[in-house]
């Protein structure tokens, strides 16, 4: 009898469909989250390219050290810093810091208050101009601090001080009330402004945000990949042997994975410390489970196919029969689970950090500066705003990607 040729009404429509397009035209043709189409992907493509970019070479972003007080504290974005200058007892013959700069003269400020960084660009810049004459000649004022401006211009006006610094807006009010003190000139002072402001200690945020992102791409896929490089080949063997190892490494997944992730990871990282190594081995704990959960449940119902049980009865070692036949049916599955994890794990470090589990306090990261900034949520929006932006930003980003991923490598997913 004449065998009938087969047909294309045999194969799946879809997968005609998809024999038509290549890969690029595929990814062009994803459609998931709401009928969003190939948009979906290019932005979650662009996005993940700038925040790699970023993450790779911070230096050629960050206009500062993000560990540098490099400005006043508290500036808001795009505020110029107030002018500074010298304030001196009425009957003083000084007209400038050099008459007054050496360590046996006094010269007040507001403790915590810009002024001191003012003076101390001042004295830098006529230290380094004595210094390029050689002249030897030192300027190092001792410093008085003070609470307020009013205690400061009385101690000036008593004679117990030779000086005292302090903004021009807040004196004009403050001088008619001391007459015995008089203003002889201005600071040389910051006059820069900082595009995202700067925090409590002086420190530029948008460098500060430029340089975490190097540390969240560390922690979120140096974690992914150890849980990767664990889960996956246990689930495989794990699925493939069966029998007590199974099952004995079933139950410790289990339990592993019955515990809130959070949870799990404060605990871990309380016990091994601060410090990214010990960050990316708690966050990488949480995840095993998941790629072993994952592959497991694929090879056991791959391993009972007919072309496994033909590689098998051909003789075919069981090491080549994972690699070759079992796991290529896995990676896909897989790969969409990284992408979710690299965005799960960056949120996790921000939230160990957060509560001081993660990386050490001067560390640029995105948790730490959260941390610091909710006390000055009402007078500094900016230093919450900006690092929970970028948070989000990067999880939004991996989370499109894996996303993008399940469609292009599952195409029975996609509208075609």
């Amino acid at each position: 009898m004449e065998e009938k040729p087969t047909t294309p009404d045999a194969v799946p429509q879809w997968q005609l469909d998809l024999d038509k397009v290549g890969f690029v035209r595929r990814l062009f043709l994803a459609r998931k989250w709401y009928g969003g189409d190939w948009w979906f992907v290019a932005v979650s493509a662009v996005l993940l390219l700038f925040i790699i970019l970023l993450g790779a070479a911070p230096q050629w972003f960050a206009p500062y050290d993000p560990r540098a007080e490099v400005g006043p504290a508290l500036l808001a974005p795009g505020e110029v810093p107030l002018g500074y200058v010298l304030v001196v007892p009425a009957g003083s013959t000084t007209t400038s810091i050099k008459d007054i700069g050496t360590n046996k003269n006094n010269i007040g400020f507001v403790v915590g208050s810009p002024a001191s960084q003012a003076l101390r660009k001042t004295t830098d810049e006529l230290n380094a101009a004595e210094k390029e004459a050689g002249t030897g000649i030192t300027y190092q004022p001792r410093p008085r601090r003070y609470e307020t401006n009013e205690l400061g211009l009385a101690d000036l006006a008593s004679g117990k001080i030779d000086g005292f610094v302090a903004s021009m807006e807040e004196l004009e009010p403050l001088l008619p009330n001391f007459p015995g003190v008089k203003v002889v000139g201005n600071l040389s002072g910051n006059t820069r402004t900082f595009t995202l402001g700067t925090n409590q200690l002086g420190q530029d945020v948008l460098s500060r945000v430029i340089w975490g992102t190097r540390i969240a791409l560390i922690v979120g896929l140096s974690s992914a990949i150890a849980a990767f490089l664990l889960g996956v080949p246990l689930g495989l063997i794990s699925g493939f042997v069966g029998g007590p190892f199974d099952r004995i490494l079933t139950m410790l997944m289990d339990s592993l994975y019955s515990f809130p992730g959070l949870i799990l990871a404060i605990a871990i990282a309380a016990v091994l410390g601060a410090g990214i190594g010990n960050v990316i081995v708690a966050i990488a704990v949480l995840y095993i489970p998941t790629y072993f959960r994952i592959v497991r449940g694929q090879t056991l119902s791959v391993k009972n196919d007919l072309y496994v049980e033909a590689a098998r009865s051909l003789g075919t070692p069981p090491w080549q029969i994972l690699t070759k036949y079992i796991l290529p049916n896995v990676i896909p599955s897989v790969v969409i689970i990284f992408s979710v994890n690299v965005a799960d794990a960056i949120l996790t470090e921000a939230g160990l950090s957060f509560l001081g589990l993660g990386l050490p306090p001067d560390t640029p990261d995105w948790g730490i500066d959260l941390a610091r900034g909710q006390d000055y949520i009402r007078r500094a929006w900016w230093l919450i705003t900006y690092p929970g932006l970028m948070v989000s930003l990067v999880t939004l980003s991996f989370s499109m990607l894996g996303e993008s991923l399940a469609e292009i490598l599952n195409p029975r997913l996609a509208e075609l």
